[in-house]
Order: C-alpha cells, then sequence, then structure tokens
C-alpha cells in the first residue's frame, strides 16, 4: 500500500489555483502516495474558493470546481469528531489553530506527514516536537 500523506488546505488550494508551489502540489497528487485530510478540509476549500471569487473575480462555477473536485484528489476524509480533542489539546498548548491542529493530530494519529504550505504551521510543530508529522511543500519538492 503507498504511503499516507495528509493534505492541509493550503497545498490543496495550489492544485486548483495557479499560485506559488502548484507544480510542488500536482506532483503530490500525482505520485504514488494515498492522500488523506480531516473532513474540515472541504469547509476550509469552500472559503478559500469564496475569496477567489470575491477578491480576485475568479469566476464562481471554476472556483466551486475546486470545492467539489476534493473527492477525486483526497483518498479519505477523517471526521472530526475523532480528531476534535487532540486538535483542542495542540491548538490550546502550542499556539496552532485549531484548524491547522486538526491536520496535525490526523498525521499524528495515522503516523504520517501533513504537507503544508505554511512555513509558520511548520515552526509552530517543530517548536511543539511535532517536526516528525510536517513537511513544507517547496517548489521542485517530491514525495
Amino acid at each position: 500500500m503507498a504511503a499516507e500523506i495528509v493534505l492541509d488546505a493550503s497545498v490543496a488550494a495550489k492544485l486548483f489555483f495557479l499560485e506559488a508551489g502548484s507544480e510542488a502540489a500536482r506532483a503530490l497528487a500525482l505520485s504514488e502516495a494515498r492522500l488523506i485530510a480531516p473532513d474540515l478540509l472541504w469547509i476550509e476549500m469552500a472559503s478559500i474558493a469564496a475569496r477567489r471569487v470575491r477578491i480576485d473575480g475568479l469566476d464562481e462555477a471554476r472556483a466551486g470546481r475546486a470545492v467539489s473536485a476534493l473527492d477525486e484528489i483526497v483518498a479519505e476524509f477523517q471526521p472530526m469528531a475523532g480528531l476534535a480533542e487532540r486538535a483542542f489539546t495542540l491548538s490550546a498548548r502550542h499556539g496552532v489553530s485549531a484548524y491547522d491542529a486538526a491536520y496535525l493530530a490526523l498525521a499524528e494519529q495515522r503516523k504520517t506527514v501533513v504537507v503544508t504550505a505554511d512555513a509558520r504551521l511548520v515552526a509552530k510543530a517543530r517548536t511543539a516536537g511535532l517536526g516528525a508529522h510536517v513537511r513544507l511543500l517547496e517548489d521542485g519538492d517530491r514525495p
């Protein structure tokens, strides 16, 4: 079975909207890795897509496809009910948002890494002793 990797919203957005890091995000999606995510990703992508419509003037139908196509990229969505307590603890103790903590909690639970484009999250996770569960997506990065 292919290795599991937790996909966070910052990387998922790069799959659907052309921006720095999009090539590396596509390489990750096309790799042998089995991408998983907390079901929170649906709402985070809806928020990102709506912001692209309001602020960037992106066509609403095109932006909406970024949300509806998530299940073509993500092999498994983990219900938040099984992650919320650990996400709370990580957030309260280490100053990461509860949203980011949900991705870290899933990576920790599944003994894998969350791939993110958020360097601040990586730094906070490392400070919290969770560096083994987080990796920064970089241009040219391959799983």
